[in-house]
């Protein structure tokens, strides 16, 4: 074998190699951010709340039979139908709701609402907003460019985890036709040491046409509880 031959037999084998590492690699990478989903998957909640509310799950057929546990607070409950949309979640916890349907499915679009098995999660604080008081610092006007309007709401704000000092100021959303606003909270951080607080956010930008507009206002759960203004924007 010639020098030039075997330097063309080494850089082949070498090649050949360097893509079976690379297969390895590809495949193993694979495996582990599919595990790595299915752990973050397996974690997830059908619904995060607060504690003492309920969830609507829609109009439930009689023949579903729920159970709800909760085994750190040693809660184990069984209910049926639209009984659960009933369902006061009054502890903080992780509670398992198993879900049985007792008819059988027929074909791919009639099949089961819920899966066997899913879980909720109960936060230990609750953020409830009082729009009868809501306050914008300026007149809401068509074509004029804002850019400090704040919006106040008054906040109560129920813990039952003292060990919760502060937490993240939850954000605001507008949305109406034409309507280009963007808000953040002035206060990055809320103090739970005040039962009654007052929210305030700062909003810029334009209203381009005649509007209503809604204000989507989330708590800590990232849940939206929404204002409507009443009168429409000119």
């Amino acid at each position: 074998m010639t020098t030039t031959n075997y330097w063309k037999s080494f850089s082949f084998k070498n090649e050949k190699l360097l893509i079976y590492f690379l297969l390895y690699s590809l495949f193993f990478s694979f495996k582990s951010t599919a595990q790595n989903n299915f752990n973050l998957q397996s974690e997830q909640f059908y619904k995060t709340i607060s504690f003492g509310e309920k969830i609507d799950f829609g109009n439930i057929d009689s023949a579903v039979t729920w159970r709800i546990t909760n085994s750190k607070s040693n809660i184990s409950t069984f209910l049926s139908g639209n009984d659960i949309n009933n369902y006061e979640f009054l502890e903080p916890g992780i509670y398992d709701i198993n879900f049985q349907e007792n008819k059988k499915h027929k074909g791919e679009c009639d099949h089961a609402m819920f899966a066997e098995r899913f879980r909720i999660k109960v936060e230990a604080v609750k953020l409830s907003f009082d729009f009868s008081k809501i306050k914008f610092s300026e007149k809401l006007a068509k074509g004029k460019n804002y850019t400090d309007l704040i919006i106040s709401v008054p906040v109560e704000i129920t813990s039952k985890d003292n060990s919760i000092i502060k937490l993240p100021a939850p954000q605001m959303s507008v949305a109406g036709i034409g309507v280009l606003l963007v808000s953040e909270p002035v206060e990055k951080e809320i103090s739970l040491n005040k039962k009654t607080q007052l929210l305030k956010y700062k909003v810029s930008g334009i209203i381009n046409n005649e509007a209503y507009l809604m204000f989507d206002f989330y708590d800590f759960n990232n849940e939206a509880k929404t204002y409507n203004l009443p009168q429409k924007i000119k």
